[in-house]
């Protein structure tokens, strides 16, 4: 009995260790086979070992997801006020450009000196309004936090 069971053993191991690899087969009509059968004609193709990739915990993926999603929006948030800095700081520079501390060139519509006075005073406000809001973008800017690490 133990015989039996041996030699029923030891025919099981080897006839799973000659089907274990993968054979392909060309046929008269140059269709092609592949199967784990040997057959007539059929080449054994030596194929590398599988690679089993072990699984990864979705949470941390999502962790990472949601950290780099943050970290992008805080970047196209800090070029956009960026953005409106630069623009802010030009326009400012062109209107002191044209306020010249206090004594703009008086246009030909300024016959009246009031009117030159009140075009003197608007440029004055906007340069106020321009600063302060320069200041705010700065500040706004500032106050992002800081990119973190999220690759």
């Amino acid at each position: 009995m133990k015989r039996k069971l041996l030699s029923l053993i030891t025919l099981i191991f080897f006839s799973c260790a000659t089907s274990a690899g993968i054979y392909k087969h060309v046929d008269d009509q140059g269709n092609v086979t592949y199967s784990n059968i040997p057959s007539n004609n059929a080449k054994q193709l030596n194929l590398p070992p599988i690679v089993v990739v072990p699984p990864v915990d979705s949470g941390e993926v999502e962790d990472r997801i949601a950290k780099r999603r943050e970290s992008m929006k805080l970047e196209e948030q800090k070029e956009k006020l960026q953005s409106k800095i630069s623009e802010e700081e030009k326009r400012l520079s062109e209107i002191k450009n044209e306020y010249k501390d206090g004594n703009p060139d008086r246009l030909g519509s300024e016959r009246n000196y009031q009117r030159y006075l009140d075009r003197v005073e608007r440029l004055r406000t906007e340069i106020d309004r321009r600063e302060s809001s320069l200041d705010i973008l700065k500040k706004e800017l500032n106050d992002l936090p800081k990119k973190s690490s999220a690759r």
